[in-house]
């Protein structure tokens, strides 16, 4: 799911979404609206912990100009599944996901010839359902019963790609976007992570060679040239980078953090409801080598100076 943070600069980079324009649409779906200021202080600040008022208003204003491509009726399974994995009886939430799973499976047998985004969403669904078995059959019956479930989460994610691909070869006019495709790489990434059976991701060589080989690096810049506020994106690919120990994509992820926040200087920093750089052992080689205290004192010089020479220019 976006964060608040994502789904304000989406909305605001559209066409005509002027500042007064925005707080206009947001006045429109609640009497008490959101002062502006507001706004733009969480347009800015990926840190910031939003009022269910303003997630209210955000998510239905998002909702209205970003609707899922998917069918409706088939997208609503998703969002099903998602109430079901928050149900608290073990049983029950079993027993209903294995149900889940075989009406999904039915109607992908039944979806017509050229109707691939009903193929992705069940595809999807299917991929969701299988990847979050891996980390209980890691627990329960090991290593190689978590690397099948691994396999059938792969092919169900394969499946969405494949599917996505050949909707936008046969109807450019209407496109599924970057965002979506980049969801599809990050969750089949994070089946490689889920399947091994630590922290410790440098020694996990079946995850690395899965990068070296699935341009997931590349799929992080095509993202973030559509969205450059996803500073998730840009840390994932910093992230992954230091997993990789390649000092150029290292360099080249954080100075795309920083177009986003100069505040991700301070390694410390922690975007709302997420864990700080400096302490996750993924990035460890990055702020080794990388991300030293030298460095960053010169990306801080850097971004003062692109601030003296638009305060010159305005």
């Amino acid at each position: 799911m976006a964060s608040l943070f994502n789904k304000i600069n989406r909305l605001k980079q559209q066409p005509e979404w002027s500042w007064s324009h925005f707080e206009l649409e947001a006045a429109s779906i609640h009497p008490d609206s959101i002062k502006l200021k507001v706004l733009q202080s969480f347009h800015r600040s990926p840190h910031k912990k939003p009022t269910p008022l303003l997630v209210g208003i955000i998510d239905q204003l998002h909702s209205e100009c970003f609707p899922s491509p998917f069918p409706e009726s088939l997208d609503r399974l998703m969002r099903v599944y998602s109430e079901l994995k928050r149900s608290k009886r073990e049983i029950t939430r079993d027993k209903n996901s294995r149900d889940l799973e075989a009406h999904a499976k039915r109607l992908l047998s039944e979806v017509a010839e050229g109707d691939y985004l009903s193929e992705a969403c069940l595809q999807w669904l299917l991929g969701n359902i299988e990847f979050d078995r891996i980390a209980p059959a890691l627990d329960s019956k090991g290593l190689d019963a978590a690397l099948m479930v691994k396999a059938c989460a792969l092919g169900h994610y394969q499946g969405v790609v494949t599917a996505l691909e050949a909707h936008n070869k046969h109807h450019p006019e209407s496109p599924v976007g970057m965002r979506h495709r980049y969801r599809i790489d990050h969750n089949m990434l994070t089946c490689y992570l889920s399947a091994y059976p630590s922290d410790n991701h440098e020694q996990d060589a079946a995850t690395l060679q899965y990068l070296r080989n699935s341009d997931y690096l590349g799929q992080c810049k095509k993202a973030l040239a559509d969205e450059p506020f996803q500073w998730a994106i840009a840390r994932n690919g910093l992230r992954f980078s230091s997993l990789l120990g390649d000092a150029d994509e290292v360099d080249c992820f954080f100075s795309l953090l920083l177009q986003v926040s100069p505040r991700f200087l301070d390694l410390s920093y922690e975007p709302y409801n997420q864990l700080a750089i400096s302490v996750m052992p993924d990035y460890h080689w990055a702020i080794r080598n990388v991300l030293t205290p030298a460095y960053l004192r010169e990306q801080e010089r850097a971004l003062k100076q692109k601030a003296n020479r638009r305060q010159q220019a305005a």
